[in-house]
């Protein structure tokens, strides 16, 4: 009975084992697209645009002052979400 709880916890050792791996694989595969993606036109020179034309349009909205305490809080929930 010993010997089987044995085999048993090699086996579950050998399952926890591959699930990492391929947990690895999968984060190191997103990690790459989303450092690529970082290097495109798009994500260094367009989004930064939008934000700013974003801003200018609340800040004639609803006066600078606010719109930048709205930027802040935008801010903030971003980073929290990483």
């Amino acid at each position: 009975m010993e010997q089987h709880r044995t085999d048993a916890e090699r086996d579950l050792d050998e399952l926890r084992d591959a699930v990492l791996d391929d947990w690895l694989t999968v984060t190191s595969n997103v990690t790459d697209a989303l450092q690529a993606i970082q290097q495109t036109v798009s994500w260094r020179v367009t989004r930064p645009l939008r934000t700013a034309k974003l801003f200018s349009k609340k800040a004639k909205e609803v006066g600078v002052v606010p719109a930048g305490r709205l930027a802040a809080v935008e801010v903030a929930r971003r980073l929290a979400r990483r």
